[in-house]
């Protein structure tokens, strides 16, 4: 078996938790649906790995011994087949006796594959993800198919070409670029080649940064594409990269930077599309001035995007959820817009939630597909509704309608804001399928 951690994994290893005095111990790597973790394995209540589950939780400490050391944030485990470096742990679950032996699991935010070293993975010097229906929207393809006909019979040729990187530039100190490659993969009995046509979401910095300071910069990215259609994309890390982790060769020689293989705890890749979605927004009116022109604002409306993008994936709640989730998002903006307009904080924060929301209006106009100042006039009057028992509670259905409608209000500003025609964005809109309206079925 290779060096992999596919789900339904469990290999038994060696441990390694970078503290000099800890014992030799063998535990079980496991990867799930829950995640991946570590089961370690203790035969007192004095152990090292004992205390980093049961500290705190009533059990008397040893007050003469030293103090236990905190369950550590990055671990490698290695067997037969290689080494995996787990990173940003933390300790959840255990089982124990009294005073007798237990065990407890160590769970993992992200596995970086072949790492023998206590390398700072969590800072990478770079990362590459694979969001889904990127490649698409911008149009590009690492393969040129050809078909014809000839003597009554058909012919079909694949052929891989080279596609040039999409360089957008620098953001938040880091590079951002799109690498478009492809990859012929053997299935494990040989008989079917699988053809990959790829794209790689790419950043990279000079110094380390944190995991997460990298992650948003591509999540940012697959934000414009969810706004843009309203589809639930996915952006899963896959390689990563420390400047300090060169290629070695057996004479320890370094031959130039190595990419990591990324297995990360929760991998949902969104699924395409049964049918095509017109985009709201296209890559040939941005152009990658146009990208990092949205990823400035990304940055400088997070409060008002975030809670409007995340509302896709509250799947199977409540309409009442969907709108006061939102909510705060629409309030948000039309703050935001406020201090743009060098508003004192002082009289946006007192502004209403209408005025905020005419003032998202004033930048939308007549774009939208219903009547703006109805939808304003609504949303106020279910929003206080949802929050105050003492007013009418709104109907699920018309709830459903205004978050709807208040999701499109939010996609129409983010077009208009990247420079999208007017008379493209109000067109699209009309044809957009979040356009039909909930329906109470009686």
């Amino acid at each position: 078996m290779p060096n992999e951690l596919k789900v339904g994994t469990r290999r038994v290893g060696d441990f390694i938790d970078f503290y000099p005095d800890t014992p030799e111990v063998k535990v079980t790597l496991e990867r799930s649906e829950r995640g991946i973790n570590v089961t370690l394995p203790w035969s007192d209540p004095e152990s090292p790995y004992a205390q980093w589950f049961t500290a705190g939780r009533g059990r008397e400490q040893n007050s003469a011994g030293p103090e236990p050391l905190p369950a550590p944030r990055r671990v490698l485990f290695y067997d037969s087949h290689g080494s995996v470096l787990l990173i940003r742990c933390w300790p959840r679950g255990f089982h124990s006796n009294m005073l007798g032996p237990g065990t407890g699991r160590l769970w993992a935010h992200a596995a970086i594959m072949g790492v023998r070293e206590n390398l700072e993975f969590e800072r990478p010097h770079g990362m590459q993800t694979e969001i889904s229906g990127l490649r698409a929207w911008l149009g590009i393809t690492s393969w040129q198919e050809t078909a014809s006909w000839g003597t009554g019979a058909y012919s079909a040729s694949l052929t891989s070409q080279s596609v040039s990187t999409i360089e957008v530039g620098e953001i938040n100190g880091m590079t951002l670029s799109f690498q478009p490659n492809w990859q012929l993969v053997p299935e494990e009995d040989h008989d079917r080649r699988v053809v990959l046509d790829l794209l790689r979401v790419v950043t990279r910095s000079a110094e380390p940064l944190d995991w997460d300071r990298h992650l948003d910069v591509h999540r940012a990215i697959r934000d414009l594409l969810v706004l843009s259609r309203w589809h639930e994309e996915s952006c899963v890390v896959v390689f990563a990269l420390r400047s300090d982790d060169p290629i070695r060769t057996i004479d320890n020689k370094e031959h130039g930077e190595q990419w990591r293989a990324v297995i990360v705890a929760k991998e949902d890749r969104a699924s395409s599309l049964s049918r095509h979605r017109q985009h709201l927004v296209q890559y040939d009116e941005l152009q990658v001035h146009g990208i990092a022109r949205w990823l400035r604002i990304r940055d400088e409306f997070a409060r008002a995007l975030d809670p409007v993008v995340s509302s896709i994936e509250l799947r199977g709640t409540t309409a009442n959820t969907l709108l006061a989730h939102t909510g705060p998002g629409l309030e948000a903006l039309g703050y935001l817009l406020m201090l743009r307009d060098c508003a004192s904080e002082k009289s946006a924060a007192r502004a209403n939630l209408r005025s905020r929301f005419d003032r998202i209006l004033k930048d939308v106009g007549d774009v939208l597909p219903f009547e703006g100042s109805t939808w304003a006039n609504e949303t106020v009057a279910a929003y206080n509704g949802l929050k105050h028992a003492n007013r009418a509670e709104p109907a699920a259905v018309d709830v459903l309608n205004l978050w709807r409608e208040s999701v499109m209000v939010v996609r129409a500003w983010v077009a208009l804001e990247l420079g999208v025609p007017f008379n493209e964005v109000k067109e699209r809109l009309a044809a957009d399928p979040q356009g039909n309206g909930y329906i109470k079925v009686e």
